[in-house]
């Protein structure tokens, strides 16, 4: 039977962010708002008797006209700057090129172009979905060549490989989820990360729970092994001025979303029984995880981040 962990999964501490960082979510857009126009209005001022009485009246209108107009700009300042304001300050914030587009149809936003791939030479309906008589043959058929792999357990690291990922994305640390991701997926977190720096910005992912996980497809060729789990996750999502911390894109307001998150190892590795990559270990010589830029161990120098040795994240996926 599929294993799926029903029970709500919390990030230790209770729902928080993550040191003030925060997404999945990717690179954001500014909600545009429009202005209205100028024009005259008459305030019954003078004129002949009842001068007093007009002024009265003038100054009510006057003082419920200021009301609104602070009430007006309020409600602006929370919902974020219009579009061309937010391209304007990444203009002069240093960054190089346009700001990160905010992509409302997928989870947390993050465009296709930064959400990895599959490793060279994968079958191309490896990661899909599948019914839960064909999850569990095909998890049988990992078993056959890899008797230690155990489904539950698979599932426990992935989910502390999730949270890995969005505490790296919130703190603009992409060294640390170089210990998940394989090169390419990796390779374009860092960017991501980096345009968000340029812009001045960070996104947040206050109380980020996972509510389930569960794997809703597997597979192994000649080539690798294959295992696709769901994170249905709940989460505030929005991003901030890094200088002065004033949302500038989203809300505090904490929304579910889902994503399915591929895992991809070569069909030649075996679990380890002290663990690997997800449990903090090289999976080559069993040392401490300790991995430089380009995924090679610093005991073993081997290039453990390839998917060679052990299971890697290489691919992030929009669920329904």
């Amino acid at each position: 039977m599929v294993t799926g962990l029903s029970a709500l999964l919390a990030r230790a501490g209770g729902g928080q962010n993550f040191g003030g960082g925060g997404g999945g979510g990717g690179g954001r857009g500014f909600s545009g708002g429009g202005g209205g126009g100028g024009g005259f209005f008459f305030l019954p001022i003078g004129g002949g008797g009842g001068g007093g009485a007009g002024i009265l009246v003038a100054l009510i209108i006057l003082v419920a006209l200021i009301a609104v107009g602070v009430m007006l700009m309020r409600a602006w300042m929370r919902t974020g700057r219009p579009a061309a304001a937010g391209a304007s300050a990444a203009a002069t914030s240093g960054g190089s090129g346009a700001p990160v587009e905010y992509d409302d149809t997928r989870p947390i936003g993050v465009p296709e172009r930064f959400r990895g791939q599959t490793l060279d030479g994968s079958d191309a309906g490896a990661a899909g979905a599948m019914g839960e008589t064909s999850v569990q043959a095909a998890l049988d058929q990992i078993r056959a060549h890899d008797p230690a792999f155990d489904d539950a357990a698979f599932l426990s690291q992935t989910q502390k490989a999730f949270f890995v990922v969005e505490q790296a994305w919130s703190e603009l640390k992409p060294d640390m989820s170089r210990r998940v991701m394989a090169d390419a997926l990796w390779q374009q977190h860092r960017v991501q990360i980096e345009q968000y720096r340029d812009q001045g910005r960070r996104n947040l992912l206050d109380s980020l729970s996972v509510g389930d996980a569960t794997i809703i497809g597997a597979h192994t060729d000649q080539s690798y092994d294959t295992v696709t789990v769901r994170f249905l996750a709940a989460s505030a999502d929005y991003d901030v001025d890094s200088g002065n911390g004033r949302v500038v894109r989203g809300d505090r307001t904490v929304r579910q979303w889902t994503e399915d998150w591929i895992f991809q190892r070569s069909s030649e590795a075996t679990t380890k029984a002290d663990g690997g990559t997800m449990s903090d270990h090289c999976p080559n010589c069993g040392a401490p995880l300790d991995v430089d830029l380009a995924g090679v161990c610093s005991y073993c120098k081997a290039p453990i981040m390839s998917g060679k040795y052990d299971w890697v994240l290489t691919r992030i996926e929009q669920a329904g």
